[in-house]
C-alpha cells in the first residue's frame, strides 16, 4: 500500500484504543494501549503529550510524509519522512507541527505494561529517541497491519493483541539492528522511572500548577476518569516508581524517598508500608533477583 492511498485505506485519521476492546488483559503480556494512523490536511495547535496518561507507555510514531517537531524545554527536535519518534511518557515533550499548512500523515503505538515497557526501554535506551527505517521495512509494514486489524476486528483477545503487538516489536528490534547505529550499551529490563513524579513534588496543587490547571478543575476531571482521587493516584504513583527504583538501582531508601517526593524517610517508609505491606528494606530484600 502506498502512503498516498493510506488515507483512503484508513480515513483521515483513525485511533484504536486496544486496552478498552480487548476482552481480558491478565497475565505476562504485551500490552499495545492505542494504535492509529493520523492526515493532518491543515496545522492542529501543538499537542502536549504528557496529559495524554498517567500510566506508563512507550509511544513510537512513524512520520509518513511531511514532518513533525518534538520539543522538550530548549530542545526542539525535526522529524523528518522515514523516521521514528520514540518516546517514554508520561512525558513533558510537546509534539508540534509545522508553521505552514502542509500535508502530514503518521501512524503510532503505544505500549504498556511491564513486559513491552521492559523490551520498549532497551530499544528506546540503545538506539535513541529519533530512528530511521525505510517505509517498506517490516517495522512499519506491520504496524499498518496491525491498525488495519484494530479497526477490523477490535474486540480480539488481549492474547492474540499480545502476539501480534510483540511481533512487531521483534520487526521493531530486527530493523534497528538493520537500520541504526547503536547508543552504547543498555541494561535489559531497566526501565527508566515515571515522569510524573518531577509533576507532583508532594501535592495536586503543584501537578496543577505545572500543567496550567487549577486543582478544582484537575481533581473533577481526573477523579471522573480514575474513579478514585487524584491525591490517591498519584500517591500510588510515587511508590510504584519507589518500588521500581529500590528493585533494579544502588540508589539507598533515602535517596529514592527525596526521589518520589518524600521529605523524610519516616514519612515514606509509613506510606510504603501502608501500601506494600512490608517495609522499604524488606521489599528490596525480596525483590534482589530482579536487579
Amino acid at each position: 500500500m502506498h502512503v498516498k492511498d493510506s488515507a483512503t485505506q484508513y480515513g483521515p485519521n483513525f485511533t484504536g484504543d486496544l486496552l478498552v476492546t480487548a476482552k481480558s488483559w491478565d497475565g505476562p503480556l504485551v500490552r499495545p494501549r492505542h494504535c492509529g494512523i493520523n492526515d493532518f490536511r491543515t496545522t492542529p495547535p501543538p499537542h502536549a503529550m504528557f496529559m495524554d496518561a498517567i500510566e506508563p507507555h512507550g509511544c513510537w510514531e512513524y512520520v509518513l510524509s511531511g514532518t513533525i517537531y518534538y520539543r522538550n524545554g530548549t530542545e526542539r527536535q525535526r522529524i523528518e519522512t522515514g523516521e521514528a519518534l520514540v518516546t517514554r511518557r508520561p512525558d513533558p515533550g510537546w509534539m508540534l507541527r509545522p508553521v505552514r499548512d502542509v500535508p502530514v500523515q503518521t501512524i503510532w503505538i503505544t505500549i504498556t505494561g511491564e513486559l513491552g515497557l521492559r523490551i520498549f526501554d532497551f530499544l528506546h535506551q540503545k538506539f535513541g529517541k529519533i530512528q530511521r527505517f525505510p517505509q517498506d521495512a517490516p517495522v512499519v509494514v506491520m504496524l499498518r497491519r496491525l491498525v488495519k486489524m484494530v479497526q477490523r476486528q477490535p474486540h480480539d483477545e488481549a492474547l492474540v493483541w499480545s502476539e501480534r503487538s510483540y511481533r512487531w516489536m521483534n520487526a521493531w528490534w530486527r530493523d534497528s539492528l538493520a537500520n541504526q547505529f547503536p547508543r552504547g550499551s543498555s541494561v535489559v529490563g531497566s526501565i527508566e522511572p515515571s515522569r510524573l513524579t518531577s509533576y507532583a513534588p508532594g501535592s495536586v496543587k503543584n501537578f496543577a500548577a505545572a500543567m496550567g490547571y487549577s486543582r478544582a478543575y484537575l481533581t473533577r476531571k481526573l477523579s471522573q476518569q480514575w474513579q478514585r482521587s487524584p491525591g490517591k493516584v498519584l500517591r500510588e504513583v510515587r511508590l510504584q516508581d519507589a518500588a521500581t527504583m529500590l528493585r533494579s538501582t544502588g540508589m539507598s531508601i533515602s535517596e529514592v524517598a527525596l526521589k518520589v517526593g518524600y521529605s523524610t524517610n519516616a514519612a515514606f517508609s509509613r506510606a510504603f508500608r501502608q501500601h506494600f505491606k512490608q517495609s522499604p528494606r524488606q521489599y528490596r530484600h525480596d525483590n534482589l533477583w530482579e536487579r
